[in-house]
């Protein structure tokens, strides 16, 4: 079977454009050749792409500008083409320059902007699948679902992804109309770490604004990369209804840089530690007490009194009683001696030094960020 694709205005007024014959078996007998291929569907999409770039265009070829100084009219200079590239493939233009007689002014044309080399589809998209995957990755798939012929050099990606990213940064906070009561500010900080020996690590900061109401927004930065991260926090604060009269409650994992990107972002109330890394310790923790040998009544008892003081330290911080919470670490030692003949094996160490490594780590923690502990329950209740 045979067909031909045809273009066509509405208005029937311009002649029909053959754009592609497709030619298909009349059997099913292998069922790749059933409808188009996807080499055959890039083709059809770059020829309609084209085509409809090139009408478009000279129709635009027809306006003129005005003149300045409105005293003479303006001619034809010359044609320069112009490349865009677009999802559908890379279209080649070709407009006019205008030239002014008497001011000798030239314009490249009206309401065209000189400087486009790109659709911003292609650009949202290209800077989509980057924050998604890397700029390889993101290169390789444009070009296999695509028709995209002009772009896809990974470092043509990143660019573009930066600039994109550049110009969201720089972009004014819309405010919401009515001003939010209470926001809650969380900011937090972990490390991207190359797989390479001897690669540098990369430091990431990111957080999020949030109101009762449900208005969002959240950001990230890399540190010492020359991005305003205080900056950040206080635009976001503004683009979820953020004003003066605004409480604000924020949380992080307790680093001293964090409190001093808070502070420095106009967010002087002392900031709580977050229940999260809270729970990622006591998590730990249960789990190596679980994982005690309990091989003679011994030690079945003394684990017993160690998992019952686990979930106890549990319950003391999250009702704000943290600074009890060396009451179960000294309940905790005199039973360890029952697992005193625990040996590492060759792929992990003892259960119990474990646990003791876990049970002092998190003293320490909590000794240190004391000053930022609430009560979480009355807080959660509370709403």
């Amino acid at each position: 079977m045979e067909w031909i694709l045809k273009l066509a205005t509405a208005g029937g007024k311009d002649p029909c454009v053959d754009i592609m014959e497709i030619s298909k078996p009349d059997d099913l007998g292998d069922i790749a050749n059933l409808g188009l291929t996807l080499a055959e569907a890039k083709q059809l999409l770059a020829r309609v792409q084209c085509e409809i770039s090139t009408v478009q265009a000279s129709k635009h070829a027809l306006r003129r500008p005005i003149c300045p100084c409105r005293e003479d009219v303006c001619r034809v200079k010359d044609y320069r083409d112009h490349s865009v590239a677009t999802l559908f493939g890379q279209v080649t233009m070709r407009l006019p320059r205008f030239l002014y007689a008497l001011c000798g002014r030239i314009e490249t044309g009206l309401n065209w902007p000189s400087h486009c080399r790109s659709t911003p589809e292609l650009d949202q998209l290209r800077a989509h699948l980057s924050a998604l995957m890397s700029y390889k990755m993101a290169a390789d798939l444009l070009e296999q679902m695509f028709p995209v012929d002009a772009g896809t050099d990974p470092e043509t990606l990143r660019r573009h992804t930066l600039k994109a990213g550049a110009t969201l940064a720089r972009r004014a906070a819309i405010r919401p109309a009515a001003a939010a009561p209470a926001i809650t500010v969380t900011v937090d900080a972990t490390f991207i770490r190359s797989r390479e020996d001897e690669e540098r690590h990369f430091e990431v900061r990111v957080g999020n604004v949030e109101t009762k109401a449900g208005g969002r927004q959240v950001f990230g930065g890399v540190a010492k990369a020359g991005t305003d991260i205080e900056g950040l926090i206080r635009k976001n604060l503004e683009a979820v209804g953020g004003n003066s009269d605004t409480v604000l409650t924020a949380f992080t994992d307790g680093c001293p840089g964090l409190r001093g990107i808070l502070a420095g972002a106009g967010i002087l109330e002392r900031p709580i530690l977050d229940w999260f890394h809270i729970a990622m310790k006591l998590q730990h923790l249960k789990q190596t007490a679980d994982g005690l040998v309990a091989g003679d009544p011994a030690c079945a008892a003394a684990k017993a009194v160690i998992v019952t003081e686990v979930e106890r330290l549990h319950w003391r911080i999250w009702n704000g009683k943290a600074k009890n919470a060396r009451k179960s670490i000294d309940r905790i030692r005199p039973v360890m001696h029952h697992f005193r003949g625990d040996r590492d094996s060759r792929r992990s160490i003892a259960p119990s030094r474990k646990l003791w490594t876990a049970l002092r780590a998190l003293n320490k923690y909590l000794t240190g960020q004391s000053a930022w502990l609430v009560n979480y329950a009355e807080r959660h209740r509370a709403g």
